[in-house]
């Protein structure tokens, strides 16, 4: 682990990039040539790395968040699995009155049920491996997601991904591989990789008496009315396409309410930030480490909202193993709790290298066949292989096509739908 650094002038100086999102810009990081080492690139550490990528997402840039300002996977293609159907986003859009409607949707991977009348999933209500949910949970409460794609990410999916038969014939004029724009363009800019933001929100109506509002008085939780309703922002999911396997970084709130398993080491991990708080050592739950001066400086130059100083970084995975072997965990005690993980098997980076399509044409409406969980007899942890724990045997599936770690483009419908 490299030694924490202040975000110094000279330090700046040295790895200054602009990152242009949207037209919104930060002062980040850029080199005149790609080392080999992916760290040195991006500064003291992988989780300053994540921080600028959390910076840059969360500033805001006209009356949102610039995240916001980019296409969420409901809007990649018609008829992706588990979005919200046309009949709900017209309803939508007329009770807005012409206002923005936003895309909020279930999590595909949750293994609940949408609640009634709801395009939104159900929150687990009951423990999970012994680990008890939030205790003052509505009989039906509910979350929601979204997944917004960066624009050089967007467009790449609009041009040769936005269906599954496309997708394959894309991969297979590549050895059956698919590759996002990232690496392989050998160009450290920030806004040349692939960039992805899954946000769930959880409502106010979820909770017995619900102690946040919007705007929240306590700047405890990050809210915003959405569609209408008061939310709040518990969980956060980014990656990048900065190296081969993308870097995977989840962010939670420090919060009781929302989040009162964050950083239990036998849930899904102990925390772990070595730049963005003042420890160097894994933490664990109830063990708040304290915001580092140089992550409240940067948010405060970033202009974000300041109810974003109670949200911290949980971990950032590169890699399926350690240096001794053992099997690398990272879960979100939100996300991941609220599809139904079990301690102990969530690893963003194994999980995601299982998506492949295999041809076969799934059901109407349906997600890809394998999608969203390791095949039978396949680790959830560590590398994906049946066989040993030396390396990873993908891909999966004989004559598939490798999806570059996405299980978004298993959402895909399998063709286009008909043009009247």
């Amino acid at each position: 682990m490299k030694t924490c650094v202040r975000l110094s002038a000279a330090l700046l100086s040295i790895i200054a990039i602009a990152v242009c999102f949207g037209g919104h810009t930060t002062g980040r990081v850029e080199a005149a040539t790609r080392p080999q080492d992916p760290e040195s690139l991006y500064g003291p550490s992988f989780a300053y790395l994540a921080w600028n990528l959390f910076l840059t997402a969360m500033a805001p840039s006209n009356g949102s968040l610039t995240f916001e300002t980019w296409t969420e996977q409901c809007q990649l293609t018609p008829d992706m699995a588990g979005c919200p159907s046309a009949a709900s986003v017209a309803a939508a859009e007329k009770a807005a009155g012409g206002g923005k409607v936003r895309m909020l949707h279930g999590s595909v991977f949750a293994r609940a049920e949408k609640i009634a009348g709801s395009d939104c999933g159900a929150m687990v209500t009951t423990p999970i491996g012994g680990y008890q949910p939030p205790s003052n949970l509505t009989r039906e409460a509910t979350f929601c997601e979204e997944v917004f794609v960066s624009p050089v990410e967007a467009s790449f999916v609009k041009r040769f991904l936005s269906t599954l038969a496309t997708q394959q014939t894309y991969g297979a004029a590549r050895n059956g591989t698919i590759n996002f724009p990232g690496t392989e363009t050998n160009d450290p800019r920030l806004e040349l990789n692939s960039l992805e933001v899954k946000v769930d929100w959880v409502p106010a109506s979820s909770y017995n008496n619900p102690t946040f509002a919007c705007p929240d008085p306590t700047n405890r939780l990050y809210t915003e009315t959405i569609n209408g309703t008061c939310y709040a922002l518990a969980a956060i999911h980014i990656t990048s396409k900065v190296m081969p396997n993308w870097l995977w970084a989840t962010f939670e709130p420090n919060s009781n309410v929302t989040n009162p398993n964050r950083c239990d080491p036998k849930l899904y991990g102990a925390c772990l930030d070595s730049w963005g708080t003042t420890s160097s050592q894994p933490y664990g739950k109830g063990q708040t480490a304290r915001q580092s001066p140089e992550l409240r400086q940067a948010m405060t130059e970033a202009h974000l909202n300041p109810a974003f100083n109670n949200y911290f970084l949980t971990g950032v995975q590169t890699q399926f193993v350690d240096n001794y072997g053992k099997p690398i965990s990272l879960g979100n005690s939100f996300i991941e709790f609220n599809q139904g993980v079990p301690p102990g098997k969530s690893s963003c980076i194994t999980c995601h290298q299982y998506a492949a399509f295999d041809g076969k044409r799934p059901a109407q409406g349906a997600p890809e066949n394998n999608f969203g969980i390791p095949p039978h007899g396949w680790p959830a942890v560590g590398y994906a292989c049946n066989q040993n724990q030396n390396g990873n045997c993908t891909p999966v599936v004989a004559n598939g096509t490798t999806q570059d770690f996405s299980w978004m483009l298993g959402l895909m419908p399998y063709s286009e739908r008909p043009k009247n």
